[in-house]
């Protein structure tokens, strides 16, 4: 398609509706941008200010959060995740059947609600004008009978009726809306997973190389996988998320110039100290030591050579036969004459019937 037959396609006004159509977390599509359910999260009862990254990570977490703290705000914040989920299926994902989806997970839901109500009915004995839980039937029944509860049920006849059909209804309505986000998050796969990975990647910046990711969106959302895979890489740097070489400053803060070898592990190289560090409590490490009859205890993290390794065990076996030995040459027994002995000898003689 030429650029005539394109301009009849995309009038001039699409393509600024393109633009602002997504926001700049987003990434046209990429990730989702939950920052203003972010601060709606913090502000509700029962949290705490957590950052945004914790945030993606417990944002459909809503069994955390106290039933008492499940108000009118909270219904709020559940109504926003909903229609920002709704929004971002019909801006990147067109082809989704968004009702069906709203369909199935209504239907869903009631079955749920059911099979919940009739299980706490066949399970929990409670009296709600009296507010008590009974463990048994028999005291339960006894209990409805009684003139108390008859006359906590004449006192409390209209308003505890009318709130406790209000507390039924408010309960159902923020179930629903939890069941319906969940389903939303369902449908999203791992968008909310790389969102997180994303920000973490960002925070990582510099304020420089942010500016620089910007100004080159628009070649890394629509460059050739062909180009991407044969990315410049004189330094021989590690590669990124994006398949792309790490910042150099990145590389050099994180020691990754620097490799260690471990022989136990087949002389295996690793970058940097850091995971050279994390390899000694690794499985492959540890299956390593016990072919050498070596424990892998805290004494030989940081010993890679095999010689050193069998040196150093046999120095700590030998001083701790030694200890042993000592425990009984300079452990004192004294016996009913005041004598004293040292360990070996005193039960030796008391075996024989001496002392």
């Amino acid at each position: 398609i030429d650029d005539t037959e394109l301009e009849t396609f995309v009038s001039e006004g699409d393509m600024d509706k393109l633009e602002t159509m997504f926001s700049g977390d987003e990434r046209f599509g990429r990730y989702v941008d939950l920052n203003e359910q972010h601060k709606l999260y913090i502000n509700l009862k029962g949290t705490s200010t957590i950052s945004y990254v914790e945030y993606l990570n417990v944002c459909t977490r809503f069994g955390d959060i106290p039933a008492a703290a499940k108000d009118n705000l909270y219904a709020e914040y559940l109504r926003s995740l909903a229609a920002y989920f709704e929004s971002y299926f019909a801006r990147s994902m067109p082809l989704f059947d968004l009702p069906k989806a709203q369909r199935e997970a209504d239907e869903a839901f009631e079955k749920e609600w059911a099979e919940r109500k009739e299980n706490e009915m066949d399970v929990e004995l409670f009296c709600e004008p009296c507010q008590r839980t009974f463990e048994k039937e028999t005291t339960y029944k006894a209990h409805m009978s009684s003139r108390k509860h008859q006359k906590t049920v004449d006192r409390l006849a209209k308003s505890t009726c009318a709130k406790s059909e209000s507390r039924v209804d408010h309960a159902k309505r923020i179930a629903r809306l939890e069941h319906k986000v969940q389903c939303y998050v369902r449908a999203l796969g791992s968008k909310l997973s790389d969102t997180r990975a994303n920000v973490q990647r960002r925070q990582a910046l510099t304020e420089d190389e942010r500016m620089h990711e910007l100004h080159d969106v628009d070649e890394i959302e629509y460059s050739d996988d062909a180009d991407t895979a044969h990315a410049y890489n004189p330094l021989n740097l590690p590669l990124g998320w994006d398949g792309k070489p790490i910042p150099f400053w990145l590389y050099k803060l994180h020691g990754l110039s620097v490799t260690f070898s471990c022989e136990i592990c087949g002389n295996s190289v690793y970058r940097g100290r850091s995971a050279y560090e994390r390899h000694f409590q690794e499985p492959r490490h540890a299956s390593n030591m016990r072919r050498l009859g070596i424990p892998n205890t805290r004494q030989f993290h940081g010993v890679a050579s095999i010689s050193e390794a069998l040196e150093l065990w046999a120095r700590v076996d030998a001083e701790k036969k030694a200890e042993d030995v000592d425990n009984d040459t300079f452990e004192e027994y004294e016996d009913a004459e005041g004598n004293v002995f040292s360990k070996k000898t005193y039960f030796d003689l008391k075996r024989q019937g001496l002392i």
